[in-house]
């Protein structure tokens, strides 16, 4: 995307290198903190040095990813830092029990402070958890890999002057957002489909429990597809991208190993180093 938005059709490495490092740190903390709990609830594992060294490598990466962002965001201006921040923190809070409790006691504090202190009777307060929000999987992860990149690279490429006035052909801001969005969430509710039985036992409300269908999710995936290819069926590399992510949707299955949706995770990796490929070809 930062070669597109490009004024001189550069690749800059820093909205690369928060976007990777800022999913490094989101996924892997989820996935750390799941894991870890597996870990101790299995009395056997206490003694595995092996398993425990494996927690220690995942910790040392993380912070690692941690200090590449930083050290990116240290070269960008202060918009980057909120922008990164206004869709990270959201990520990071995923499995994070949100309790609204400190913030009754803060109003009660301050209106205390400010209109008399009055004893109100206490009542328990909800906790809001993000990944128990129906379909919110699917929505954070279009949003955040959609718009989120989207604003990160414009806010680094803006700050340097970089900025081009307009895209290079077939490409328009609404096809960036709007592709990746889409494209993000259906890969979002792909991993889901993987999962259908896990979540329904567990109860987790992702898209396919919700509909209570496979074969439902498939029909409205391949139709989220087929309608961004549509609406933008003049840029070839978004068209050739929906058609293969709506033939994975049919061709990945709960049955499925892991690896095989790594194809539905990179149908517009794949893409992009067309267009890449083409457009250095053109050149020389």
């Amino acid at each position: 995307m930062s070669y597109v938005m490009s004024a001189n059709g550069d690749i800059d490495w820093r909205p690369i290198t928060i976007c990777v490092t800022s999913d490094i740190l989101a996924m892997g903390a989820d996935h750390l903190k799941d894991k870890e709990e597996e870990f101790s609830s299995d009395h056997n594992n206490a003694n595995d040095p092996r398993l425990a060294s494996w927690f220690v490598y995942a910790r040392t990466f993380l912070a690692a990813s941690a200090v590449l962002l930083a050290l990116a965001l240290s070269q960008c201006p202060v918009s980057t830092l909120l922008t990164t921040a206004a869709f990270v923190a959201p990520a990071l809070l995923w499995t994070t029990p949100i309790s609204f409790k400190k913030f009754g006691l803060i109003s009660r504090r301050l209106l205390g402070r400010f209109g008399g202190d009055k004893h109100q009777p206490s009542t328990s307060a909800p906790v809001l958890v993000i990944k128990r929000i129906p379909g919110m999987k699917a929505i954070f992860n279009g949003i955040i890999r959609g718009c989120g990149i989207y604003t990160v690279v414009l806010s680094v490429l803006s700050g340097s002057g970089n900025l081009t006035n307009t895209l290079p052909s077939p490409w328009t801001v609404v096809q960036l957002i709007v592709w990746s969005t889409v494209n993000r969430s259906c890969h979002a509710i792909m991993t889901d489909v993987r999962d259908f039985e896990d979540d329904m036992k567990a109860g987790v409300p992702t898209i396919p429990v919700l509909l209570g269908s496979v074969l439902k999710t498939k029909v409205i995936l391949t139709a989220c597809h087929m309608l961004v290819m549509l609406a933008f069926i003049e840029n070839p590399y978004i068209m050739g991208s929906c058609l293969f992510a709506a033939a994975l949707v049919w061709m990945l299955g709960k049955n499925s190993p892991k690896k095989a949706f790594l194809f539905s995770s990179h149908s517009q990796s794949l893409f992009i180093i067309w267009y890449l490929s083409t457009r250095h070809y053109v050149q020389f």
